[in-house]
C-alpha cells in the first residue's frame, strides 16, 4: 500500500479514503495523478479489481497506450457529465411539476378542512339558535 502523505499530496480529498485500498505506482502518482484520479472515478471500470489491474499495468504501458487510456477515461467522464447535466434538468423539471401538484393538493385539502370547520361552526350556531328559540 502507498504512503498516505503521498496520497494526500496528489489525490483529491474526496478520494483519499477510497484510494488507500489500492496499490498505486508512486511514479505515476507523482507525474500523472490526474490519470490515477480518472481510473479511480471511472464507472466503466466497475470493480476495484478492474481498477487495480489498470493501475498494475501502468508501469509496463508505453506512452501512447497511456495517452489512449487517459483519452478514453476523459471522454467517459465528459459523456457522463453531459448525461448528468441533461437528466438533472429533467429531474428538476419533474420535481417542480410534482411539487406544484403536492402544493395544489395541500391547498385543496386546506380549503376542504376550512369548509368542514365552517360547516361545523354553522351547524353548531344553528343548533344553539334553535335551542334558544325552543327555550323561549
Amino acid at each position: 500500500m502507498i504512503d498516505i502523505t503521498l496520497l494526500k499530496k496528489y489525490i483529491p480529498e474526496d478520494l483519499l479514503f477510497y484510494a488507500r485500498n489500492f496499490d498505486i505506482p508512486e511514479e505515476f502518482l507523482e507525474t500523472d495523478s490526474d490519470l490515477i484520479v480518472l481510473i479511480l472515478k471511472s464507472k466503466a471500470l466497475e470493480t476495484d479489481e478492474d481498477k487495480q489491474n489498470w493501475l498494475n499495468l501502468l508501469p509496463v504501458m508505453i506512452e501512447e497506450q497511456i495517452y489512449k487510456l487517459k483519452d478514453i477515461l476523459i471522454k467517459e467522464k465528459e459523456k457522463l457529465d453531459e448525461i448528468d447535466k441533461k437528466y438533472s434538468e429533467k429531474k428538476r423539471n419533474i420535481r417542480q411539476k410534482y411539487l406544484l401538484r403536492w402544493q395544489k393538493l395541500g391547498y385543496v385539502e386546506k380549503v376542504k378542512e376550512l369548509k368542514e370547520k365552517e360547516n361545523q361552526i354553522k351547524s353548531k350556531e344553528d343548533q344553539e339558535a334553535e335551542d334558544l328559540l325552543n327555550s323561549l
